[in-house]
């Protein structure tokens, strides 16, 4: 379970979303919420449960993962400060659509159902928020589903580690080739074979699980056209 982080060590990092609410408002929404550590691989929710809690990211990022029987996971979209997870609680359901998966660890704000349910009905600039980001969301989710039948393997690669480094505050992520493989729905030997050139080539340095980007300018030559970078 996110460990609760004690209200005195409030961070300076803020999440895009909410940054944007006036600040009065800004404040009284965050006094209703809790300070978490999201540990790396901890699951949040799974498809079709009840969100019991919604979390805007600081410094942690997660994966939405899709998966089907007889077949590998695939993550379909990552949510770092940009944004929140369960969006989909504009729609008036607290369902859940999809797996969450800390990708990175760090710090979000979270909330109880509840008390963001009322929060939303009570606020005139928070939906209006929401709903842009849910758009942009969709957005990644079509992009993503189209970049997974139609590109290869270490263009993906590259795109999905642009994505991560734009959601972290380092550029040092903490990974393995199967959970990277599992992300992708590829084989493990094809991340392997995918990493091993970007190291070669001097683009990454992996190992021990620890995978440190060195040239972000070349990991964009090697990326497909399906990545974009986080707008402001």
């Amino acid at each position: 379970m996110p460990v609760v982080i004690p209200a005195t060590q409030r961070p300076q990092i803020q999440n895009r979303l909410l940054r944007h609410l006036p600040e009065a408002e800004q404040t009284a929404l965050l006094a209703q919420a809790e300070l978490v550590q999201l540990e790396f691989a901890e699951a949040l929710c799974l498809p079709d449960e009840q969100y019991q809690h919604l979390y805007f990211p600081l410094t942690a990022f997660i994966s939405l993962i899709a998966k089907l029987p007889g077949h590998p996971p695939l993550e379909m979209g990552l949510v770092g400060y940009e944004g929140m997870l369960g969006v989909t609680i504009l729609l008036q359901t607290r369902q859940v659509p999809s797996e969450a998966i800390v990708q990175g660890a760090g710090l979000a704000w979270r909330f109880p159902v509840p008390v963001f349910e009322a929060a939303l009905a009570q606020s005139e600039h928070l939906a209006p928020l929401l709903r842009v980001y849910m758009y942009l969301l969709l957005r990644q989710l079509n992009k993503n589903a189209v970049c997974a039948h139609f590109h290869q393997v270490e263009a993906r690669l590259a795109r999905w580690l642009l994505m991560s480094h734009d959601r972290i505050q380092t550029d040092e992520l903490y990974l393995t080739h199967q959970f990277l493989a599992d992300m992708l729905g590829v084989r493990r030997s094809s991340i392997t074979v995918a990493a091993g050139d970007l190291q070669a080539n001097g683009i990454i340095l992996y190992n021990r699980g620890r995978l440190h980007i060195l040239d972000r300018q070349s990991l964009l030559a090697r990326s497909c056209s399906c990545y974009q970078p986080l707008s402001g």
